[in-house]
């Protein structure tokens, strides 16, 4: 049986999907073990899927994909500044179609149209962590599990400053959005939301029905600085407790910070909050007067990156100190491949140019990804024979180099 990979616009008109839009999502749907979803529920996943990219693998005489991608541009934040991105979910395949290179075909058809847009660096999340270095991609952030214990939970300011108010779900998105865009450039690796994104996170999506609340906190001079979004995980009427769990916090100074989770702890019938997807640098456990009360689970993979144009991507962002190093990068599929020579020596303008000279280090397109954001030391990647030195220290000066002033975080699974 032959196949192709064809690409999609997706489109509604009159609340209704185009069949195509609606058959590609029942079968992405199926890849992904979820439940066969109504017209309703597809129509809302169609609209929230405007501007975006989707891609099929379809054999002949079958309307229905066997294998399915989506893709979209987004700003993702990177030291010093922000870079375009190919952001990459749905990926899904058939069951009776697994092992035959449809996932290849899929990823290197979108690939090579970011490559075509200018687009610098692909980016997405996976729940099986294996298969996407092959394809140029490397891990670059991590994220964590947190549980506050609330009745252990003691501030050591006395507050509450400020004042808290609940959003509307249908004017969610037009308060927190803007919050949300100056919390990520607190982050490397954090990504601007897309209309699916903000849809999902207030409404559960398709997998989580549940009610959610969205809290937003302003300072005194009424400005919002920071959002929550939770909900109840486990009711109290079993044990006389409850347990929450959060689906994203975004604040944009320490006193926001702070008063969210004052909120969260201080909450009736509420035992533990939990956030399944926080920072590995969380501060709150240095706001308690016990650290005790708060139980963080181990560093898990978040963010999985390609670099696709390595003088867009390399000159997007900003180095701590001035040098000039001469990077050769392997790549099968040749969109990063080549000798660079990095040169910081203007910190506003940073040059990244092919060269002839020797270079310093060598590695695989995979491995740069996962220096990108500043969340690998080079150092260990030599340890582990990821990375090459051909001159003295070299490791040592990319470290330097590519040291990012915080801990690279992006709290939206995609």
């Amino acid at each position: 049986m032959t196949w192709q990979v064809h690409r999609l616009v997706p489109s509604v008109v009159e609340g209704a999907p185009d069949a195509d839009t609606a058959t590609w999502i029942r079968a992405m749907m199926a890849a992904f073990l979820g439940p066969r979803p109504g017209p309703e529920e597809i129509a809302t996943m169609a609209a929230s899927y405007a501007g975006q990219r989707l891609r099929g693998v379809y054999e002949t005489a079958d309307t229905s994909p066997v294998a399915t991608l989506r893709s979209w541009d987004t700003a993702m934040t990177v030291p010093g500044g922000e870079v375009a991105a190919d952001a990459i979910s749905s990926i899904g395949v058939r069951a009776t179609h697994r092992r035959r290179g449809l996932l290849r075909a899929l990823l290197v058809d979108d690939l090579a149209e970011a490559v075509r847009a200018g687009t610098p660096v692909a980016a997405l999340t996976s729940t099986q962590g294996s298969l996407y270095e092959r394809f140029g991609f490397g891990l670059a952030a991590w994220t964590r599990s947190l549980t506050l214990d609330t009745r252990a939970a003691r501030f050591r300011d006395a507050g509450p400053t400020g004042r808290l108010r609940t959003l509307d779900p249908a004017g969610f998105a037009s308060v927190a959005g803007p919050i949300q865009d100056r919390a990520r450039r607190r982050h490397p690796g954090s990504m601007d939301r897309s209309a699916a994104s903000w849809h999902a996170l207030i409404t559960g999506g398709d997998h989580d029905s549940s009610p959610r609340s969205a809290i937003a906190w302003a300072d005194a001079t009424g400005r919002p600085a920071g959002y929550v979004v939770y909900g109840v995980a486990e009711s109290w009427w079993g044990t006389g407790s409850a347990t929450l769990a959060v689906h994203d916090l975004q604040a944009t100074t320490p006193e926001s910070y702070r008063e969210l989770w004052r909120h969260l702890g201080s909450l009736d019938l509420v035992g533990e909050v939990g956030w399944a997807n926080a920072s590995v640098d969380e501060p709150l456990p240095w706001l308690l007067t016990d650290h005790r009360a708060v139980s963080p689970g181990g560093p898990r993979d978040m963010l999985w990156l390609r670099v696709l144009d390595v003088p867009a991507a390399l000159g997007a962002r900003r180095y701590p100190v001035t040098d000039r190093i001469v990077l050769r990068v392997h790549d099968p599929d040749r969109h990063a491949a080549g000798d660079w020579a990095l040169d910081t020596t203007d910190p506003v303008t940073p040059t990244v140019a092919a060269t002839s000279d020797t270079p310093d280090v060598e590695m695989d397109a995979a491995a740069l990804g996962s220096l990108y954001l500043g969340g690998v030391d080079p150092r260990v990647l030599a340890r582990a024979g990821r990375l090459s030195e051909h001159s003295p220290g070299a490791a040592g000066r990319l470290a330097r180099l590519f040291a990012a002033p915080g801990v690279p975080w992006n709290g939206i699974r995609f």
